[in-house]
């Protein structure tokens, strides 16, 4: 009890903290600072940022992947907006329900995307305490409390997005897998199915659930009769995992007749393809050489993927040697996933790999125990909280962010 009431007011003020930065910054970038004017199409909602008035502050979140899960919750997938089946179900269908209590309009939808990625990501912080303090104690549950809500890409747990939602089902996975009664790996499962209903990459949490089931049981003993009942109800839980991905085919079969449209409108609208892992990244150096003289911009931007695709996995590196197994190889499947996918377009091959390497949660884990340990961990906490101001400036005035 006193663990549980100590992780709630240790995520209450780390919460508090940075959504008043968030906040505080986003409203005087919006006040003060020129909005970058892109060419967007023509959504349902109009910004009101060509005046700066309180409500150029409420819409300043009103950006790039939000729009579109604003679009999935009010609209559904439809025809005209294919390109939306890449932004998986769960998340804009918890806007959608959570909107109808406030007139079901597209700013409402909005509205309810922001109250849920705040909501979902205190209680990720609560649980992520509980989860880090039990194994590594107190100082190092705190701390990675801290490097997760300053992280340089956190804003993302801010604004409209599915990052609080995803990153919350796969922590609540391996907190039941830790448990690990037979009930346990039944709720362990629902959230993989949840995961995988709300982000690709859910699918990966099959891989802590086979190493366990292998630790658990024996590889050579696996088909022996002795705990049969033990081994047949893990083997079904696991199933509910890509079961949640298949779900989502269904519906894309059924309503356009192909179960693969969000690969074949990745590939077709950003360009993302299956490749080797080190392609991006070399064709991300590619393009610092090439836009060195032509073009700043896309220097600066492939430069800052770069560091920031490079950085956690040095983390991972340096700390794999204090995690389980299972959390190894579900970082490196989860590095492997998001790095085979480049975006093979000029100039923008890493495009949102930082992004989503921040959902590999180990990392943060990593960086609360080395922060005792090492210079490198508090040196890296002032590269991200330094980027964590950046980036909230550039989003809210409409400049490309991961």
């Amino acid at each position: 009890m006193l663990e549980q009431k100590r992780a709630w007011k240790e995520a209450a003020w780390i919460f508090g903290l940075s959504r008043l930065i968030i906040i505080l910054i986003s409203y005087r970038s919006v006040v003060l600072l020129p909005i970058y004017r892109i060419n967007l199409r023509k959504y349902i909602i109009t910004t009101g940022c060509n005046t700066r008035n309180l409500t150029c502050f409420v819409e300043s979140w009103w950006r790039w992947d939000a729009i579109r899960y604003v679009e999935v919750a009010f609209y559904g997938y439809t025809n005209s907006s294919r390109e939306n089946t890449v932004f998986f179900p769960l998340f804009p269908l918890l806007m959608h329900y959570l909107a109808a209590f406030f007139g079901g309009s597209a700013f409402a939808d909005y509205v309810a995307g922001l109250v849920l990625a705040n909501v979902f990501f205190y209680a990720l912080l609560v649980l992520f305490y509980q989860f880090i303090c039990q194994e590594f104690g107190h100082t190092a549950a705190k701390n990675a409390l801290i490097y997760l809500a300053f992280a340089p890409y956190a804003i993302f747990f801010f604004a409209g997005y599915a990052e609080s939602l995803f990153f919350l089902l796969s922590l609540a996975t391996f907190v039941f897998l830790r448990r690990g009664t037979p009930k346990d790996w039944w709720l362990a499962a629902t959230c993989g199915f949840l995961a995988a209903l709300t982000r690709p990459t859910g699918i990966v949490l099959v891989v802590p659930f086979l190493v366990l089931l292998i630790q658990r049981f024996g590889l050579s003993t696996f088909f022996a009769r002795e705990n049969w009942q033990q081994k047949l109800n893990a083997v079904l839980s696991i199933a509910l995992i890509p079961l949640g991905l298949l779900l989502y085919m269904l519906v894309l079969q059924i309503q356009f007749g192909k179960p693969l449209l969000f690969s074949i409108e990745q590939t077709k609208v950003w360009y993302r393809y299956f490749a080797f892992p080190w392609v991006g990244i070399y064709y991300a150096f590619k393009a610092m050489y090439y836009f060195q003289q032509a073009s700043g911009y896309y220097f600066q931007r492939n430069l800052t993927d770069l560091f920031f695709t490079f950085l956690p996995l040095l983390v991972l590196i340096l700390g794999w040697k204090w995690l389980p197994l299972h959390y190894n190889l579900y970082s490196l499947v989860m590095v492997l996933f998001v790095l085979c996918f480049p975006v093979m377009y000029i100039g923008k091959s890493l495009m949102s790999a930082p992004r989503h390497l921040m959902m590999i949660f180990p990392i943060f884990i990593i960086m609360g125990v080395m922060h005792e340990k090492s210079n490198f961990a508090r040196m890296q906490f002032i590269i991200s909280i330094t980027f964590f101001a950046m980036n909230i400036i550039l989003f809210v005035t409409q400049n490309w962010v991961a």
